[in-house]
């Protein structure tokens, strides 16, 4: 039929296609693929197809791990196989030789697949042994599992036990010797090789599907038991280490098969199961995990797809569950989920952070986990999807892509278990990528190589995340402050205006990562929520100016909210209008020197001329260094900030004898005391009416005193 070219990656055949021909393999090589236990290679020489009678079928996927080149010859019986390689001498000996290299390859797997079939038996019924001695320490009656206890392991296949498997493995080893002095001596022992190969061949094929058959079945029939002997193992080695816990002990026992007690817990389907663990074990030899290569790009995407398959699994189950397993969770809080893949030390330190986690008394920084638990109790809504449509918006969304019928959206409109799916599938998964710090190389499972600081010096529990949270509160006293609204029909009042704080939700990200973000910055439509901003749990840059450039986010974007459509409208004075105007116009600006006017150059350069990126790069200098006295901005810039951004009360006291503040303060406590005025002369009018102040002019008066 003549030459063929098979591009690298590329299927030359599918398992089940029909054999009509064979193909000699002039360059390159092919990977013989049937299952996850099962896989060949076959290089120069191969002839593909010959182990095969016509008209059967492929037992492979046959995938070129090179660019290869092959001559294709019609294949109708035995006769046809003979002539192809009797047309081609010179190479006959190479035929031979490939013949024998993957017939004994295929011995090879026929023998390790016979071991793993008696290893899973013997492990099996060890498993159940020690599952009985598990119950009698934890004092509980052992489930049956007669089926585990009278499992037989098959009879060894009769290919290894007669000559065939001896005379295969002997012909490899004396491969040389027969290259050398027997193939070239006829081309007939070329063929009779050949043929005797694929004769046997075709015997290891059916018992290959017999030992495969076996595992398979045997693996699926004792899924149950395996997960109960998971999880009452969980809860013994649990109770050894909090024994060691208590007596101060530093040998605490080591988490073991942590994947399998996952598993187990979430009570997954196999399918999902063996595919993350089979791409676990996978990454794991990986030399270079961050690597961009189509392969990994691939391997990376489906661990990240079954990982939060299996979080959604897992969250659900844990709702039905009283004891939750240290291994699941570390695996909620930390996206931890092998201990070889995270390593023995962090395993531990992992361990120690999970039993010693103390959750926020005010409930505003929670991990993952906790949050959507808060959203499956009804406390708060879900976030607002990549396209900001909230929970409503997008069932109506989805009704009118044709995703959703309206009477499914109608019901899901209350679902509290669709809320926190929808919650761990659109926000959770996209804000675990961008906190990861590079999404190129991102994958969700904890592993060893990622890490660049140890773990204890950058876990972001409650109490830090909340003292540097008040550290930048302190500084920008009115950062989480809204405009706010009350009516009060009795007291003859419309409307009465008041600053209301409204502290963000900071949840904490399953990953060891660099970045965070305001994810969104209000709930819904209505202004008085909180924003939800999202940051890596063990974080590796400075805590406190990562939360700088969040609040500054938050409050270009709350901005942005109030403004509405006049955002950069200098007419109507904000903080977005007038630094938008001052970036626009900078260079018209007679205020500022020609170096600063070059330096704003060279910052919207920098920030590829996005006023919101140049804007929250000055707010981090006016935060970290101006707040202390240290100069980084120009005049405008610090105008501005000052005005919209004032610094508290102990900053102020602490600026007021400095040049470049003292007048921008002075001005501001003139105004401020205004305002001051103003509102005592009001709460005196309402007092002389009713006894106490209503709950927002309370606000308002503390908000003053800032």
């Amino acid at each position: 039929m003549g030459k063929l070219d098979i591009a690298k990656g590329q299927f030359l055949h599918r398992k089940g296609d029909e054999v009509k021909d064979i193909a000699i393999v002039l360059k390159g090589s092919f990977t013989l693929t049937a299952s996850d236990d099962i896989t060949l290679t076959a290089g120069n020489g191969a002839i593909i197809g010959a182990f095969y009678s016509s008209g059967s079928a492929y037992h492979y996927d046959y995938r070129a791990e090179e660019d290869c080149t092959l001559f294709v010859y019609d294949y109708a019986d035995e006769d046809d196989l003979a002539t192809a390689i009797s047309a081609t001498p010179a190479i006959a000996p190479v035929m031979a030789s490939s013949s024998i290299a993957l017939l004994n390859n295929m011995v090879n797997v026929l023998d390790n697949l016979y071991e793993k079939a008696l290893h899973l038996c013997d492990s099996l019924k060890s498993d159940y042994n020690d599952y009985k001695k598990v119950c009698t320490t934890l004092m509980i009656p052992p489930q049956h599992f007669d089926h585990v206890n009278q499992l037989q392991a098959p009879d060894k296949p009769a290919m290894l036990t007669g000559w065939q498997a001896a005379l295969c493995r002997t012909c490899h080893e004396k491969n040389d010797l027969l290259r050398k002095e027997c193939y070239p001596a006829d081309i007939n022992f070329c063929i009779g090789a050949v043929m005797l190969c694929s004769t046997l061949a075709q015997q290891i094929h059916p018992q290959l599907d017999f030992i495969t058959a076996f595992i398979q079945n045997t693996l699926a029939a004792a899924n149950d038991f395996t997960s109960e002997y998971r999880t009452q193992k969980s809860k013994l080695d649990e109770a050894h280490r909090q024994e060691a816990l208590k007596a101060g002990s530093g040998n605490i026992p080591k988490i073991t098969n942590a994947l399998h007690t996952i598993l187990a817990f979430a009570g997954i389907g196999r399918d999902i199961g063996d595919a993350l663990e089979k791409d676990i074990r996978l990454f794991m030899k990986a030399p270079d995990k961050t690597e961009k290569s189509t392969e990994m790009r691939r391997l990376r995407t489906d661990i990240n797809k079954n990982f939060f398959t299996i979080y959604e699994a897992a969250f659900f189950q844990s709702l039905n569950t009283e004891s939750i397993p240290p291994e699941v969770r570390m695996f909620f809080l930390f996206g931890f989920i092998d201990e070889e893949l995270a390593g023995e030390e962090n395993t531990a330190a992992l361990y120690h952070h999970a039993v010693l986690w103390e959750d926020d008394p005010q409930g505003m920084v929670l991990p993952v986990y906790e949050w959507l638990k808060k959203i499956y109790r009804s406390e708060v809504p879900p976030s607002k999807d990549e396209f900001d449509n909230d929970w409503p918006d997008h069932l109506k969304e989805e009704v009118r892509q044709g995703n959703l019928k309206q009477a499914e959206a109608d019901a899901m409109l209350k679902d509290t278990a669709a809320m926190a799916r929808f919650e761990l599938h659109n926000m959770v998964a996209n804000a675990n990528k961008m906190t990861y710090g590079s999404i190129f190389s991102y994958v969700p499972a904890f592993y060893a190589q990622a890490l660049s600081r140890p773990l204890d010096t950058c876990l972001s529990t409650a109490a830090k995340v909340t003292h540097a949270l008040n550290h930048i509160r302190a500084i920008d006293y009115s950062c989480f402050y809204r405009p706010a609204y009350a009516t009060y029909p009795e007291l003859k009042i419309n409307r009465f205006d008041y600053n209301k704080e409204i502290l963000p939700y900071i949840i904490l990200m399953p990953n060891y990562g660099s970045r965070g973000l305001m994810w969104q910055e209000i709930e819904g439509r209505v202004r008085t929520t909180p924003s939800h901003m999202v940051l890596s749990i063990y974080h590796s840059e400075d805590l406190e100016t990562t939360l700088i450039k969040m609040c500054a986010q938050f409050r270009w974007e709350m901005c942005k909210r109030i403004q509405g459509v006049h955002y950069s409208d200098v007419t109507e004075p904000s903080l977005t209008a007038e630094y938008c105007n001052y970036l626009q116009f900078y260079k018209k600006n007679s205020t500022l020197s020609a170096d600063m006017k070059e330096k704003v150059k060279s910052a919207l350069k920098r920030y590829g001329n996005s006023y919101s990126k140049v804007f929250a790069a000055e707010y981090e200098q006016f935060v970290k260094n101006e707040s202390e006295g240290l100069p980084r901005l120009n005049k405008v810039a610090r105008e501005i900030l000052f005005k919209y951004c004032t610094f508290g009360r102990d900053y102020r006291d602490a600026l007021s004898i400095n040049p470049q503040y003292k007048p921008l303060i002075d001005r501001w406590n003139i105004t401020h005391d205004d305002k001051v005025r103003t509102f005592e002369l009001f709460t005196r009018r309402i007092l002389g009416q009713i006894a106490d102040l209503p709950e927002e002019m309370k606000v308002e008066e503390e908000y003053l005193k800032l």
